[in-house]
């Protein structure tokens, strides 16, 4: 099971928050859930949480580079949480609404929607657009050498794409998915037109180098095939739980649909 929270944000005056919007998603986040206190800093590379930037109704607000981000006091901004967590669940609905003070101002937050979602799969389609709305920050698959130095590529790679949505599926969710991340998903998941531009954003004093914009995609494999399943599950995923690394802290959000 999927959970969502859609949370709004009022600041009660005009407040500066850091570039990437998501730290102070996540500081009020801490305030509804004791339990995600101990994934915050967690080692483990996938957690089963996304906490998203803030957003002014469906644009993500975060700055293309290192400068900071000023909030309009007494407008409502919202960001998401998703987790698999049952435990989360009841200690939000026990909140549903705090005061925070924090970045020199106030801010009134209210749980204000909770979904759930059991079944995941995209409605069969021939083609699907994917649109990476916050900067994204996929990884090929680490060799086995001592260098850790982190390699992100600036185009969504197919095999990597869904090696990335896989790896993580596969932590949390009890059906296992396999064979979507090697040359054959290059057939029969193609790229048919795209706008993807490379940007730079802060989260911290380190900048970082991901892309944003769209891809639309053919999916070509055979109807009511395995792999072809696999992918329509893993797509639906995407739109929980993102993609590429530093997806808990609301890098790589995606939106995925079905086109017509």
């Amino acid at each position: 099971m999927i959970f969502t929270f859609t949370f709004e944000v009022k600041p009660d005056r005009d407040a500066i928050i850091p570039p990437f919007t998501s730290k102070l998603s996540r500081s009020i986040f801490l305030d509804f859930s004791p339990t995600y206190s101990k994934f915050i800093e967690a080692e483990e590379p996938y957690k089963p949480f996304r906490i998203t930037v803030l957003k002014d109704g469906s644009t993500p607000i975060y700055s293309k580079g290192n400068g900071m981000v000023t909030l309009t006091g007494g407008k409502i901004y919202n960001f998401s949480v998703t987790t698999t967590l049952q435990k989360v669940v009841e200690e939000v609905v026990r909140t549903t609404s705090i005061d925070k003070e924090i970045f020199n101002a106030k801010f009134h937050v209210e749980l204000d929607n909770m979904e759930m979602k059991e079944e995941l799969g995209l409605e069969d389609s021939r083609l699907y657009k994917v649109f990476f709305n916050t900067p994204t920050l996929l990884q090929p698959p680490r060799p086995k050498f001592k260098r850790k130095e982190n390699r992100f590529i600036l185009f969504p790679y197919v095999p990597s794409f869904f090696y990335s949505l896989s790896s993580h599926w596969n932590k949390f969710m009890n059906e296992k998915i396999v064979g979507v991340t090697g040359s054959k998903t290059l057939y029969y998941f193609r790229e048919v037109d795209y706008n993807i531009r490379p940007v730079t954003t802060y989260y911290g004093k380190t900048p970082t180098r991901g892309f944003t914009g769209w891809v639309l995609f053919e999916l070509k494999a055979k109807r009511n095939s395995k792999i072809r399943e696999n992918i329509r599950k893993l797509l639906d995923y995407a739109n929980y739980f993102g993609v590429g690394k530093s997806r808990s802290i609301g890098f790589g959000e995606v939106k995925v649909l079905k086109i017509e």
